[in-house]
């Protein structure tokens, strides 16, 4: 059995948690697989977020949030909305299997399945008599300028998957602050218990600013980008000499590839926790060269066939900052870096007919 201090660690590393530490221990104290939500799908950093949570024996669940993107994203029908819903579970599944997660160990929850019971309708009416609505626009950016109804139900609709979904901990970016407090709130109001939260910081764009789904395309990576287009826009990228600011290749580094080349570099070494199945039948190295010492995460070209192995971002960092790596080696790093990454779930995709069926269905203009 996993020391409860060794599974907080993995809940909680490289996360920002608003509730008292006390309370996850005394939660992965007495609960043997407490489970943890995730209502959002697309993004790698909180995916690679799943492997700790299967590490430290979690009950891992992805709420796919179909009605809840109908709500906020009203223009769109709901029969657009339903395709995309299948096309965000195929896509997740095809990253998770890439990150050595094995088929079932993550569970998928359809959020339409479970909002049109007689229950979950008078609870809504129940929190709508009980909140304002400036409690609505105080959740989020994205709600608090709108003049549309639907967009302010969608945190009754987050709040209440956390008793509905029978959620221990919800798991979300920094983003989602406003809605986990709502939640906590409101929760305890209607007689339920309250729900710990812990949250992923949000990746900055290839400009060096902050992500969103909305930024131009060439801001950002996408799963099935081709290996050109990664290489092409990560030497489009923000890279300043020797500055972290506004750096994008430097964001990329830290949030998404160091912490993935972590995870299979403890995967090689058998440290996987309390999931025994993880990446079985997968081979990853992190990504270093064939040469670099054993703790080694990640490898830069220092030209003339000499490499830089680097243990850790603090350590690639240090040495950015002081002139020993040049912008354009560390780009031709993370651009071969990333198209590692990506190479499985573009063969998964290229081998699924469903999910190109499904993918023109979604997105019938790209």
């Amino acid at each position: 059995m996993l020391p409860v201090e060794e599974r907080l660690r993995l809940v909680t590393r490289r996360q920002t948690v608003p509730e008292d530490e006390g309370l996850f221990v005394k939660l992965l104290s007495e609960k043997e697989k407490p489970n943890i939500t995730w209502p959002h799908v697309g993004y790698f950093v909180p995916l690679a977020k799943m492997v700790d949570f299967l590490r430290a024996g979690l009950d891992v669940t992805i709420l796919i949030l179909d009605v809840y993107g109908f709500l906020v994203n009203y223009k769109h029908p709901m029969e657009l909305v339903a395709h995309r819903r299948e096309y965000y579970r195929l896509l997740a599944t095809a990253i998770l299997q890439s990150l050595g997660v094995q088929p079932g160990q993550v569970k998928f929850v359809i959020e339409s399945t479970k909002v049109y019971t007689k229950d979950f309708m008078v609870d809504l009416q129940r929190l709508c008599a009980l909140m304002t609505q400036q409690d609505a626009r105080d959740t989020c950016d994205e709600i608090a300028s709108t003049t549309m109804l639907s967009p302010m139900l969608c945190c009754v609709h987050q709040t209440l998957s956390e008793e509905y979904l029978a959620m221990d901990i919800q798991f979300g970016g920094e983003d989602q602050d406003g809605l986990f407090a709502h939640a906590r709130k409101f929760l305890p109001l209607l007689g339920y218990r309250q729900r710990l939260h812990v949250m992923n910081t949000m990746v900055a764009g290839l400009d060096g600013l902050k992500m969103s789904s909305s930024k131009p395309a060439d801001t950002k990576i996408e799963f099935l980008d081709d290996p050109d287009t990664v290489r092409r826009k990560v030497q489009h990228a923000s890279c300043p000499p020797r500055q972290l600011a506004e750096n994008g290749v430097m964001g990329l580094l830290e949030d998404v590839l160091l912490p993935i080349s972590e995870l299979r570099l403890e995967r090689g070494r058998g440290q996987t926790g309390l999931n025994v199945d993880e990446g079985r039948g997968v081979t990853q190295r992190p990504f270093i060269t064939e040469d670099a010492p054993e703790d080694a995460v990640f490898s830069v070209s220092a030209g003339e066939a000499k490499w830089l192995h680097f243990a850790s971002y603090e350590e690639l960092k240090r040495a950015y900052v002081g002139g020993a790596i040049d912008p354009q080696p560390l780009k031709d790093a993370v651009a071969d870096a990333f198209n590692q990454l990506l190479a499985p779930i573009r063969q998964i995709y290229q081998e699924s007919k469903e999910w190109q069926d499904v993918d023109r269905a979604a997105y019938p203009d790209e």
